[in-house]
């Protein structure tokens, strides 16, 4: 009888270890071919960004972020806004 309790307890635990931290690509974006993987604690973002300086040639900004919860749950152009203040982008629009 402890035998099945201790593997039932094993497997919900195991269940929900994978529902929270294994993740699915949510979206692929026309931005440059930035992805996201996310789960319910954390996502990932792949910035593949075509940016326009101010009388320059197109770059790509290119990096890959963690966002943990709470901010995952922020929407891509919110976590946008966090990385260009993070970067220091000036006179650069999307």
């Amino acid at each position: 009888m402890k035998n099945k309790k201790f593997i039932i307890i094993c497997v919900i635990a195991i269940v929900t270890l994978i529902i929270l931290f294994v993740p699915f690509v949510v979206h692929d974006y026309d931005d440059g071919g930035t992805k996201t993987y996310g789960s319910l604690t954390y996502k990932i973002v792949v910035w593949n960004v075509i940016i326009h300086p101010e009388g320059e040639d197109y770059q790509i900004y290119h990096k890959t972020n963690v966002y943990w919860f709470p901010n995952n749950l922020k929407s891509l152009d919110e976590l946008w806004k966090i990385e260009n203040l993070e970067c220091d982008f000036v006179g650069i629009t999307q």
